[in-house]
């Protein structure tokens, strides 16, 4: 067979199953199948005409580096999510209605603080710039005529100023033991959960 059908040959199913990845539903076999496209079609532009088309295989170079490196992004974001002891315990607690990857993701964007007991956490009347989250012992809350509140663990602190933006309408302080919190600043939070950051 000629050199010249040979490349044509190549070119036609590479254009082929370029065709076959426009079909596919999923993501993974278009970028697969636009992949050995490229490969198929190089032989045309380099070896059949002369000079070679440069300009051709550089933009076919182009797009499979892209997609090389969009099914690596997709690889890693298909592998199993890990999770600590304590980040699996605060998952099953509250956040089970989350894929785990976008629960890592929330949980990631938060600082995990620990607390004496009977220390301020948050101040009547003023700006909060964050939410938190009681991760084990408990938070006490007092109204503005005295009364107490408990936010148990798993409870949050700060939920609706920062969802009204108003200021908080009651002091809260740690219980009568130690307490791990985890403290989303509001403003980065909303950025995230906007798709922002």
């Amino acid at each position: 067979m000629d050199d010249w059908n040979i490349y044509i040959i190549l070119l036609n199913c590479g254009y082929t199953i370029y065709l076959a990845a426009f079909l596919a539903k999923k993501i993974v076999w278009l970028r697969l199948l636009t992949i050995a496209g490229n490969i198929l079609v190089v032989p045309y532009f380099l070896y059949f005409n002369e000079p070679p088309l440069w300009n051709s295989i550089v933009w076919v170079a182009i797009y499979t580096s892209i997609n090389l490196v969009m099914l690596f992004i997709i690889y890693l974001e298909s592998r199993p999510v890990e999770l600590s002891d304590l980040e699996r315990k605060i998952y099953d607690m509250t956040f089970k209605s989350l894929e785990p990857r976008v629960f890592k993701k929330l949980i990631d964007h938060g600082s995990l603080e620990e607390f004496q007991p009977d220390v301020n956490l948050v101040t009547r009347d003023s700006e909060l710039d964050s939410l938190m989250y009681v991760v084990e012992g408990e938070a006490e809350v007092v109204l503005k005529h005295g009364e107490h509140l408990i936010i148990p663990t798993g409870g949050f602190i700060g939920e609706q100023s920062y969802i009204t933006g108003e200021k908080t309408s009651a002091d809260v302080k740690t219980g009568k033991e130690a307490a791990k919190i985890i403290r989303w600043n509001s403003e980065a939070l909303r950025k995230h959960l906007a798709g922002k950051e």
